[in-house]
Order: C-alpha cells, then structure tokens, then sequence
C-alpha cells in the first residue's frame, strides 16, 4: 500500500544502481559500452518473464493503435502506457512477479502529469516538423529561382539541425516517464533532465542506438516475427538505462 514515504507502489527500492531510485537523481555520465550492456541487462530481465512481457508489449501495441483512430491521441497517452510499463518492471524486480494490471498504474498514479508529458511532445514535434517545412520550403524555392547557394545550404543546416533536434526530444521521451513515476518530477523537468543525460551520454547513447538498429535488423531477418521479441526487449531497455544514468542525487 503507498504511503506519504513511499512515492511509487511497490515500495521504495533499496538504493543501488540495480534496482530503481526513489527521490532526487541526476544524470551521470557513463561509459560508451554501457550502451550495450542496457540491452543486455534488459534481456536479463525480460528472460524473468518471457511471455508476459511480450503479452504486456501486446497490449500496449493495440491500445496505442486502438487510440490512434482518434488523431493524436496515441501519442497523447503513450507515456502513461510506457510509465505503467517501467512500474511493471520494478515490480518484477522486486517481487518476482509481472502483472498486466500495472501497465494502467501510470493513469492511476500520475495521470496529469504524464499526460501533460504527451502534450508537450506533441507540440514539441508539431513546432519542430513546422520549422523544418518552413526551412525546406525556403531551400526548394531558392533551388528554383536560382538564388544564392548560402540561402540554400544554411536552410538544409536548419532542416538537419530541426530533424537533429526532433530525435533529441523522442529520445528523451524513454527516461521521462520514469523520472515522472519514479522521481515525481513534473513534466518540464522530467524532459530537461531527460535531454541533459542525453548530452552527458552522447557515445553511450551511441552506441545503443547501433545496438537497436542492429535488433531491428533481425526482425526484417524473421520476417517479421522478430519483433515479439525485439518490441518489449527495447521497452525494457529503456529502464536498463534509466536505472543506469539516473543516480541518487547524494550519491
């Protein structure tokens, strides 16, 4: 039962890097190959429950495709369903046991919070997406009237930088939830710290990106199917490597 103590709902973790932070953390920097170890740590613990997991990866897929016939609201409501997600993993971790219900616990804990997570990504993406129109469109018009190179070339540089930027926002979207649900920071801060850690781990983040791409190329190898596995095996990497940058603020 939660408690004022006890910030999330399954009890406050004991403070080690293997297991969840309760409280203030902060972003460290670690070694480049620990991004191959946040996939591998995540195999660890997805092998604790296997067909659950995929089960929860599932459900999460149609919801957030069920969600989608309504425009926008998929997004909207993703880092509710990836916070329940992270929940369901530390209740792994420290009970031993995997419950479907715990995908939801985010919309019961901190519904507005991670909500509000959704709309900023939103609009974060729908400013960006417009910038980098607005620069593409200036470089498709110089290209045609023949106007200088600079006006074409310095477009381009805003576009890469707009499309740069866009993966910097998606990729701090996988650790904000959890420093909403874990670390009851508010939206705002939850993304800010979520983009510092991503500039503190460039090679890292690097090197897991690779790692990703490389599992995802075994889905097209199976055709397909690899994605059963590949699909909760990212998720639970997520919290690998939000377990793995986020330290006790103290420590």
């Amino acid at each position: 039962m939660q408690t004022e103590s006890d910030p999330t709902p399954y009890g406050t973790p004991a403070a080690s890097i293997n297991r969840v932070h309760t409280g203030p953390v902060q972003a460290v920097t670690v070694p480049a190959g620990n991004g191959v170890n946040w996939v591998t740590d995540g195999w660890a613990l997805f092998k604790q429950a296997p067909w659950m997991m995929i089960g929860m990866w599932i459900v999460l897929m149609v919801i957030v495709a069920a969600a989608n016939m309504v425009p926008l609201l998929g997004q909207l409501i993703t880092p509710a369903l990836m916070a329940g997600f992270m929940l369901a993993l530390a209740q792994l971790e420290q009970e031993g046991e995997l419950r479907l219900e715990v995908l939801f616990e985010g919309f019961k804990s901190h519904a507005g919070p991670l909500l509000v997570l959704g709309a900023i990504f939103l609009l974060a993406i729908f400013l960006l997406v417009l910038v980098c129109g607005v620069f593409m469109a200036i470089a498709m018009n110089a290209m045609g009237s023949g106007s200088g190179v600079g006006t074409v070339l310095g477009s381009l540089i805003f576009i890469l930088l707009g499309f740069m930027t866009i993966l910097l926002v998606v990729f701090a979207m996988w650790w904000a939830p959890c420093l909403v649900v874990f670390n009851q920071q508010s939206p705002t801060e939850a993304l800010k710290h979520a983009i510092l850690a991503i500039f503190r781990n460039v090679l890292s983040s690097l090197v897991y990106t690779l790692v990703l791409l490389v599992l995802y190329l075994a889905v097209v190898v199976t055709l397909g199917l690899g994605i059963f596995v590949v699909g909760p095996l990212v998720i639970v990497s997520a919290y690998t490597s939000y377990k793995d940058i986020f330290r006790p603020s103290n420590a």
